[in-house]
């Protein structure tokens, strides 16, 4: 059953997710920042990216942020959000303290705009 999950326009919707490492089946749970700015999958601080990446990708990726160019590293992981199971990719570097849910998974989310006072995310 998909769990609707409503913030007021001025709050941050941060929300609730379960990660495993597949190959070795470490896992976290951490609350992470929906944010549409970011583009990439799961942006995770260094300390937890570092318990689950052992399916680590041998390529890097770049991004341009306020701070300038950041590059990061990429594993595979399995992504839990409500009861959405999502085979996807988790992303860091040594320098990352924050927690971002970017555009490559909210996309496959249904999140609406609830009489321009709220946003809701199922």
């Amino acid at each position: 059953m998909n769990s609707l999950e409503c913030f007021d326009i001025n709050e941050k919707p941060i929300l609730h997710v379960k990660l495993t490492d597949a190959k070795n089946e470490n896992s976290a749970e951490v609350d992470v920042l929906a944010d549409t700015g970011f583009s990439g999958w799961l942006l995770l601080n260094y300390e937890t990216y570092s318990k689950l990446n052992s399916l680590e990708l041998p390529v890097t990726r770049k991004y341009r942020s306020i701070m300038g160019n950041i590059e990061v590293y990429i594993a595979k992981a399995n992504i839990i959000i409500n009861s959405l199971n999502i085979n996807a990719f988790i992303e860091s570097s040594p320098y990352i303290e924050m927690n971002l849910l970017g555009r490559e998974i909210l996309k496959r989310l249904n999140i609406c705009f609830y009489r321009m006072n709220k946003i809701c995310i199922i």
